[in-house]
């Protein structure tokens, strides 16, 4: 079989899935783009599929006007914990700022979707185990030097190298080894990868976004020598309060009707910890676009008549993970289930977002979020149950725990609902809140080892969208992922997990994911009772911005109006 049979197999299979309801009309588009299908052929797709039309975008503007050259824009939000390092960041101030000087393969359209950036297409061959990226070519870095495929090879071997503490490395263990990728030649990568992986494309997008494009000759410091293909350039930075750039004269991007991008002169983006304080500065008309808006304290905005609120359809989530290290989660499931039975979730999501995010059940893969999910096994609030498990669990008297979390977003609300939840269980939550700083901090010689957020007997922890559940399963649960704060580790899902990600067939991965499912849910690592609906506040004069909420937030095709 061909390339080109195989992908014209796998587009009348998506058809004949969304035919039988087994995923939506947006869904097909989102499972289209992972393969590379192009916009045209997704369109005949959506068209063989018929049925009612439905909206297959999210977020974004209604009604756009023209738009209009020039100007400054100002974002606020947190700053980044360190100094940004593409390579290594992971905190929601860091990953905004290189985002608009740096650019990925691959981007990630308003619906979690996949669309070209630095490279036009790619195709796997078929057994899904080889992987040809076709790259855009006439790209040039900042400083002038082109972007060819050598400098995606060292990018790529970078996050590989376990020297370098890369996050990526989580994702792309055992999918893709050092030596993997190679140059086809100036414009062509072909990576060979460890074992056939469906999802690959996800892998070097910028929903695993320490795999941004540097150059070859980049030997650190983003910061000090800013060099990036993006459609701004940073001209500086000051530590905790402000990154200001201006566009890039030479940023190969152009709009549908060929104009050249970015629209804007500059931008700037504010660096404010507090959420209150950002809401404040938006309504003063201080700044004009908040990347994250948390629906907590912002109620205002959403009457504000100069300011609007853009919604998208959210995957992020907030990980309340248990550390299976030490006790008393060690060895103990009934005691980690005993918890997630105190929760009332549908309460949670009235009271932290108005009832807008979707209902979870403490696993991944969940039907009304990511497309192939299995039907839910929904966990209600039952403390007659949470009490017998934890009598099961050798604590027949109750027990009492310590939550640690930031004091960042919504989390101190939902640390404050899982306390007030858990009590007439007897389980006695005693809440430990820290500043953003120290949440996230760690020893220079062992981070990871030293952290509270990775450390801590039970943490909340906020993550931002990813586009596939199985980006946030290789994240944080598998037992090599940097960023397991539960640190869990159970063959028997690992080795499903494999089976699911080798697999393409959109029914078999429906079947392993509900394995997969049932296991985390049982097991209970961590507790996940939403995903969030993502918020983006901007004045009502600003439009344009790309990207599906969170720190996905593109500025090549904004403008304001006058």
């Amino acid at each position: 079989m061909t390339t080109d049979q195989y992908r014209r197999e796998y587009a009348e299979h998506l058809i004949e899935q969304c035919k039988k309801g087994h995923m939506t009309r947006r869904q097909l588009l989102v499972r289209a783009s992972v393969f590379g299908l192009s916009a045209t052929v997704a369109g005949q797709m959506l068209a063989a599929c018929g049925g009612s039309e439905e909206e297959t975008t999210g977020g974004g503007d209604s009604g756009m006007p023209d738009p209009v050259m020039g100007g400054t824009i100002k974002l606020i939000g947190p700053a980044p914990i360190t100094d940004p390092d593409p390579v290594t960041i992971y905190d929601q101030g860091g990953i905004v700022l290189v985002y608009q000087f740096l650019e990925y393969l691959i981007d990630l359209d308003n619906s979690n979707g996949l669309k070209p950036k630095l490279a036009e297409s790619w195709t796997p061959d078929e057994t899904g185990s080889v992987w040809t990226f076709n790259l855009r070519q006439g790209v040039t870095f900042n400083d002038g030097s082109p972007f060819e495929a050598e400098d995606v090879i060292t990018s790529i071997e970078r996050v590989l190298d376990p020297a370098n503490g890369s996050g990526a490395l989580s994702q792309l263990s055992g999918v893709l080894s050092p030596g993997g990728a190679r140059a086809v030649d100036q414009y062509t990568v072909e990576f060979t990868l460890d074992k056939p992986y469906a999802d690959f494309p996800y892998m070097v997008s910028s929903g695993n976004y320490n795999t941004a494009i540097l150059s070859r000759n980049y030997t650190g410091d983003i910061v000090k020598n800013p060099v990036g293909t993006g459609p701004f350039m940073l001209t500086d930075y000051v530590t905790k309060q402000k990154a200001t750039f201006v566009k890039n004269p030479s940023y190969w991007g152009k709009d549908a009707e060929g104009r050249q991008l970015p629209y804007l002169d500059g931008m700037e983006y504010v660096m404010v910890e507090d959420n209150s304080a950002q809401n404040l500065q938006l309504q003063s008309g201080a700044v004009d676009v908040q990347p994250q808006t948390v629906f907590q304290g912002a109620q205002a905005l959403f009457g504000d008549p100069n300011l609007r609120v853009d919604i998208y359809p959210g995957t992020g989530i907030r990980e309340v993970a248990f550390n299976m290290n030490v006790e008393p989660w060690k060895d103990n499931k009934a005691l980690r289930q005993a918890v997630a039975y105190c929760l009332d979730r549908e309460a949670i999501n009235q009271a932290l977002y108005d009832g807008r995010s979707n209902l979870g059940y403490d696993t991944f893969w969940e039907p009304t979020v990511f497309p192939g999910s299995p039907a839910s096994t929904p966990r209600a609030q039952d403390y007659d149950k949470a009490k017998q498990l934890l009598s099961d669990a050798g604590y027949p008297d109750g027990l009492d725990i310590t939550l640690t979390h930031a004091k960042y977003l919504e989390n101190p609300q939902y640390a404050q609902l899982i306390q007030d939840q858990c009590k007439p269980a007897g389980i006695n939550v005693k809440l430990d809140q820290l500043s953003y700083e120290a949440y996230y901090a760690g020893d220079d010689a062992d981070y990871y080892g030293t952290t509270p957020w990775l450390n801590a007997p039970m943490t909340i922890t906020e993550w931002g969208s990813r586009p596939a559940p199985g980006i946030f399963a290789a994240a944080m649960l598998l037992p090599d992922a940097v960023w397991s704060s539960s640190h869990w580790n159970n063959p028997e899902w690992v080795s499903l997990f494999d089976q699911y990600q080798s697999t393409a067939d959109e029914a078999s991965r429906t079947d392993i994911a509900a394995q997969l499912s049932s296991i985390q849910q049982d097991d209970t690592p961590i507790l996940l009772a939403f995903y969030i609906t993502q918020l983006r506040t901007q004045k009502k004069n600003v439009y344009g911005i790309q990207g599906p909420g969170s720190f996905y937030c593109d500025l090549s095709q904004a403008f304001m109006t006058a």
